[in-house]
């Protein structure tokens, strides 16, 4: 009994000078990892702090709204897709080049998808900013 209690705590000592050596290993593994990199501690995380990530989300939902919902973005899309509607039509007419249509075409429904999609960017941050707004007003009452 005796020896198998000395030989528990042999094992005991071994298995806690491993799992320091694994400990120093995994910290050295992560601070070579990192050396010279221009970010640093990409492995590290940070405590998420809840007002500082809203007030991030904010500003970037509002640079955003600033970039997608201008009216001059908005109104070059529609002059392009109209540009593009015209000189499908005149393909059409003219000679009907099924390749240059078809480019044309391809090119007319990715400006439209974008379109649409800036739109609804523009939407979502509106209805946020209302939720917000609200979500403020209620907790002022």
């Amino acid at each position: 009994m005796q020896a198998f209690r000395e030989s528990q705590e042999l094992n005991r000592v071994e298995i806690e000078k491993n799992e320091n050596k694994l400990e120093w290993f995994e910290d050295q593994i992560e601070e070579d990892r990192n050396e010279g990199l221009f970010f640093k501690n990409l492995g590290a995380r940070k405590s998420l702090d809840r007002a500082e990530a809203r007030e991030e989300m904010e500003e970037i939902k509002e640079v955003i709204k600033e970039t997608a919902g201008s009216k001059n973005r908005r109104n070059i899309y529609l002059a392009l897709m109209a540009l593009l509607v015209v000189e499908i039509a005149d393909s059409f007419i003219s000679s009907p080049d099924r390749r240059k249509i078809a480019v044309l075409g391809a090119i007319l429904v990715a400006l439209f998808t974008q379109f649409v999609n800036e739109q609804e960017m523009i939407s979502e941050a509106e209805k946020l900013e209302k939720g917000l707004e609200k979500e403020r007003s209620d907790q002022k009452k």
